[in-house]
């Protein structure tokens, strides 16, 4: 296997958006698919004031070679001025899963 699994994460406002987003990430090969977790409390300071909301996490799945592009269209889509994008590589991977993630992605 060549182009290892990659995962990125990211969280939403809404359900809404997160299903919205993953959908056309997922039409545009950009990543194979999307895990929506449980809605999630989230805590921060975001100019100067303390926040507490809740957010939807998601867990997007790709490959090395469109992740890069996966998280530049993520960026374009959310509706977040700075939102969290996470990346990392799958370090380990049942092959059969990651050959039908390099099969998903590839162009038509």
């Amino acid at each position: 296997m060549t182009d290892q699994p990659v995962l990125i994460y990211t969280l939403f406002g809404s359900a809404a958006e997160a299903k919205k987003t993953a959908r056309t990430l997922i039409e545009e090969k950009l990543v194979a698919c999307a895990n929506h977790m449980a809605p999630a409390v989230s805590q921060y300071v975001w100019d100067g004031e303390f926040c507490e909301e809740p957010e939807y996490p998601v867990l997007l799945k790709t490959v090395g070679s469109q992740a890069k592009a996966a998280m530049a269209r993520l960026k374009t889509l959310h509706s977040y001025d700075i939102p969290a994008i996470l990346c990392w590589t799958a370090d380990d991977c049942d092959p059969a899963y990651a050959q039908w993630m390099v099969e998903r992605l590839k162009p038509v």
